[in-house]
C-alpha cells in the first residue's frame, strides 16, 4: 500500500474528514468501516453553499466510470486513467469537487486487484449516501 502523506489535501475541513487509517480498513474489506466513512463523506460532499457542494451529476459521473469497469479481469491501466479526468474536474469546479478528487486520488493509489471490489463498494455507497444527504 502506499504512503499517502505525501499526498496534498485541498483544506484543512478536507484534512479532518480524508483519513488515511480509515481509507486502509475500507479497503482492506472492513464493511463497517465502509459504510460509516461513506456516509461521512457522502454528507461533507452534499453539504455547503451551492458552489461549493458536489453535484449528484457530478458524483454520479465518477460512479458511470467505475461500474464500467469489470471486477473480473482487474485492469490498472483503467483505474489510472480516472485520475486525470477526476483533475479536470476538480480544475474546473474548485470545492467539495476538488476534495473529492483529493480523495479518490488517494483511493485509487491504494487500490489493487485485491482491493478493488471494495473500492467499487465504498464508490457506491458515497453516491447513495450523498444522494441522501442533498438537500
Amino acid at each position: 500500500m502506499r504512503d499517502f502523506r505525501t499526498h496534498p489535501v485541498a483544506s484543512s475541513e478536507a484534512n479532518q474528514v480524508i483519513k488515511e487509517e480509515r481509507i486502509k480498513k475500507v479497503l482492506a474489506g472492513d464493511m463497517k468501516e465502509l459504510n460509516d466513512y461513506a456516509r461521512l463523506l457522502g454528507e461533507h460532499f452534499a453539504k455547503g453553499k451551492d458552489k461549493e457542494q458536489l453535484t449528484t451529476s457530478q458524483i454520479r459521473n465518477v460512479l458511470n466510470e467505475v461500474q464500467k469497469m469489470p471486477e473480473k479481469g482487474f485492469d490498472e491501466n483503467q483505474l489510472q486513467l480516472l485520475r486525470p479526468k477526476l483533475a479536470y474536474a476538480a480544475g474546473r469546479h474548485k470545492g467539495k469537487v476538488m476534495e473529492f478528487q483529493k480523495l479518490l486520488d488517494m483511493v485509487i493509489q491504494a487500490t489493487n486487484k485485491d482491493n478493488f471490489k471494495n473500492f467499487k463498494y465504498f464508490i457506491e455507497a458515497i453516491v447513495a449516501y450523498h444522494r441522501y444527504f442533498v438537500t
